[in-house]
């Protein structure tokens, strides 16, 4: 018999693996696969977005994860306004949490914001940061009309476990995921897509990048 990609329990309540479940969780920290989703974003990102109409959240496994991804993607979506929010103050050495690559990380990521809004954010002030980034992401005041800006709107939003619960935005309408969710912490993380605004956004839309079929 052909082995499923994801593992069942069977009629007597055994459960009979599937290949996802031999598949080991480093194969997703290589280059390839980093490179493969970025790539994939970028291929799908006017369709999904609605020309650019909606912005989107991407949820990945860990701190260095996220930093990872985010100097890729400004590289290879120049043309994509992205940024990155994760606790500065958290430490999480299971998943090669370096302070120096965060901190280092961290200073790129609010420079760069900076740069881009006219801002003047630094490690001392993050948690305006995040307010700054949440309202512009919701198109909340002082962004209310931040739709017709476009230089002032955020596309992507890089995250690891913030925003994923009690952020609601009708403009976000894709979920991005390169980490393991499960039970309440899914349903919360694809609800995040769930706010509909008129023809445009009759459902949100989710990829997820890690044992997909699981």
């Amino acid at each position: 018999n052909d082995v499923p990609m994801a593992g069942h329990r069977d009629n007597s309540g055994v459960y009979q693996t599937g290949i996802e479940d031999h598949l080991p969780s480093s194969q997703y920290s290589r280059e390839e696969h980093q490179n493969a989703v970025v790539q994939d974003i970028a291929d799908n990102w006017i369709t999904l977005s609605q020309g650019g109409k909606f912005h989107a959240i991407f949820a990945t496994s860990c701190v260095p994860e996220a930093i990872t991804y985010y100097r890729l993607m400004k590289v290879q979506c120049p043309q994509l306004r992205i940024t990155a929010l994760f606790d500065p103050h958290i430490s999480d050495e299971d998943n090669g949490d370096d302070p120096a690559f965060k901190t280092d990380g961290l200073v790129e990521i609010l420079g760069d914001y900076n740069a881009s809004y006219g801002q003047k954010f630094d490690l001392g002030s993050h948690a305006n940061f995040k307010k700054d980034l949440a309202a512009r992401l919701a198109h909340k005041a002082p962004y209310i009309r931040i739709e017709n800006e476009p230089d002032k709107r955020l596309d992507l939003l890089i995250v690891v476990n913030q925003m994923l619960t009690g952020f609601d935005s009708k403009w976000v309408n894709t979920l991005y995921l390169d980490k393991l969710l499960a039970y309440e912490n899914i349903i919360q993380a694809f609800s995040r897509t769930n706010r509909l605004f008129g023809a445009d956004k009759p459902f949100g839309t989710i990829r997820c990048y890690r044992k997909p079929h699981t």
